[in-house]
């Protein structure tokens, strides 16, 4: 397989094997490249994003890639999955909690996780992670001590935070998320917000479940941190 380029346009070396697809409307895409050669894409931004996304890829030399792995349902994660699965002859993967008649929203789901931890892909374990959504799911490469961990936690400048409550299903049980994440993460990350981590990530993330969540009205986050507020704005527009 001839090598990656080291870089592209609106694409960053994460890591050998990670490529972070920046500039894309909605959450961070992640594409890797497993143990075994295959391609996964992480998440697949707004819906309308294919097209931005299949450009880096093409940028990379790929024109299939095995599977996208959908952390949770939000329009921000899947909303390109249907356009891009038909593109590159992906299945689609996502939790049991988030798919209703075999689809999120109107993609079809190929391969529905169960409700505990899995290797859908060899060298790739999938993980419940319940509370954003019922379905989130934390998708990990043991190999890479990568942990892509959709909304668990957004990282913000030189820390991570929480997801607003307004946007958890369960805010209790994303907690409970939380601190089994903080329990096991490793050292690098690929958060849905945020740039991506090398080194160190896992430590983020203890912080942040340490913490108890902001006392007072949810809106006073929005309200106190103007510029994290502004720079997650930009980030979903696709700017960075």
């Amino acid at each position: 397989m001839p090598p990656f380029p080291t870089s592209a346009p609106g694409v960053h070396l994460v890591m050998e094997g990670v490529w972070w697809l920046f500039g894309v409307r909605g959450s961070n895409v992640y594409l890797l490249r497993l143990p075994s050669g295959a391609h996964v894409l992480v998440d697949a931004g707004m819906p309308g994003s294919d097209g931005a996304i299949l450009a880096r890829l093409r940028a990379l030399g790929v024109d299939h890639v095995e599977a996208i792995l959908l952390t949770h349902r939000h329009i921000d994660h899947a909303g390109g999955a249907a356009r891009l699965r038909e593109a590159l002859g992906a299945r689609v993967v996502a939790g049991a909690g988030d798919v209703t008649d075999g689809r999120i929203a109107s993609c079809p789901v190929d391969l529905v996780l169960p409700p505990e931890e899995c290797e859908p892909l060899p060298g790739l374990l999938a993980i419940p992670a319940p509370g954003h959504t019922a379905g989130s799911t934390v998708y990990v490469v043991p190999s890479f001590d990568l942990w892509c961990i959709g909304d668990v936690a957004l990282h913000s400048g030189d820390r991570m935070s929480r997801p607003l409550p307004p946007s958890n299903e369960d805010t209790a049980a994303q907690e409970a998320t939380l601190r089994a994440l903080a329990a096991r993460c490793g050292a690098n990350g690929a958060p849905g917000h945020g740039d991506p981590v090398v080194g160190g990530f896992g430590d983020l993330v203890r912080v942040l479940a340490s913490r108890p969540p902001a006392p007072g009205p949810w809106w006073l986050r929005v309200v106190l941190n103007p510029r994290a507020m502004a720079r997650f704005a930009r980030r979903q527009a696709g700017r960075r």
